[in-house]
This record gives structure tokens, C-alpha cells and sequence, in this order.
């Protein structure tokens, strides 16, 4: 079953014309990753040609999820993620896939403007766990929110830091 739900945000504090030239780096978007609260992580695919950059890694998570849902997990949460950007375009698709039966997708649109980076995104979450599906998709989308806010605010630090940098 889906569940959908919407997140906005607004990264500002550095010019959005340098901004948005380190969102088209593969190496911002690499360092990022190192920084997640995560383990074993691994990239897979990171590749760029002409404005579209493709991102792809597997790691390891620790959520905040209930027993029942535990009793799916074989181990840890691996997470598989695959984010395909238009960097032209600053917008991107994400995939979501996990070690239990379960996949999330999120569409992300960037729109700038004086006060910065205005951030939209999408959200769809498929559990395909009968009669508990919508008591799990409420705390994945708890569980996306909290993540999402962890990995936008090591965005606006490592912003920062380049922006002091240069």
C-alpha cells in the first residue's frame, strides 16, 4: 500500500549561485555521504555526463523502528539509495530499497531565489507488510523526516565550510 506526504525546506546563508555549483559537484554529494550517521557504507555508482549525475550507495542505519517491524530485518537496516539528478534542472528522483519488504521514492525540485535554495520534495512510501502497513508507513515517514533533516544540515555545514573556503 502507498502512502505519499510532502517536506519544505530552504538552504541559505551562502549565495546561491555557489550553492548551487556545489550541488553540481559528484564530490560534494560523496562527501555528504561519508558524513550520514551510517555504517558500512559503500558507493556504487557515482558518474556524471553533461548535467546528469547519478549517485548510488548502500549503507547501514540505525532507526528507530518498531519490534514488530524488527522481526523482517535479517541484521542491520541496509538501506540500497539510487538518486538520479538533473543538475540543470536541480531536481532529482531517489530510490529507496531495504532489507525488509518495503521501497520509498522521493522527487526533489530546487527553485532559487534571494533568500536561497527552496527545496520540495515528494514523498511515496509502499510497505507491503498486510494489516500493519499503515502503522509502519507513519514511522517510515518520522524516520525519513528525522534522516532528511540530519543530511540537510550536513549540506548547509559543508556549504558553509566551502563557501568560507573559497
Amino acid at each position: 500500500m502507498s502512502y505519499k506526504f510532502n517536506v519544505q525546506s530552504t538552504i541559505g546563508g551562502v549565495p546561491v549561485d555557489f550553492a548551487t555549483a556545489q550541488l553540481s559537484d559528484p564530490a560534494f554529494h560523496e562527501k555528504v555521504c561519508y558524513r550520514l550517521p551510517a555504517t558500512d557504507l559503500v558507493i556504487t555508482e557515482s558518474s556524471l555526463a553533461g548535467s546528469q549525475y547519478t549517485l548510488k550507495r548502500e549503507y547501514n542505519l540505525d532507526v528507530n523502528i518498531p519490534d514488530i517491524a524488527r522481526k523482517f530485518l535479517k541484521s542491520a537496516f541496509r538501506l540500497r539509495r539510487e538518486d538520479f539528478w538533473n543538475l540543470a534542472q536541480l531536481n532529482a528522483e531517489s530510490h529507496f530499497y531495504m532489507n525488509m519488504p518495503s521501497e520509498f521514492h522521493s522527487r526533489t525540485v530546487m527553485k532559487h531565489d534571494a533568500n536561497g535554495i527552496h527545496i520540495h520534495q515528494d514523498w511515496e512510501v509502499i510497505i507491503r507488510v498486510p494489516l500493519i502497513h499503515n502503522l509502519l508507513a507513519k514511522h517510515a515517514e518520522a524516520e525519513i523526516r528525522r534522516f532528511r533533516d540530519i543530511e540537510l544540515d550536513i549540506i548547509r555545514d559543508e556549504l558553509g565550510k566551502a563557501f568560507q573556503a573559497a
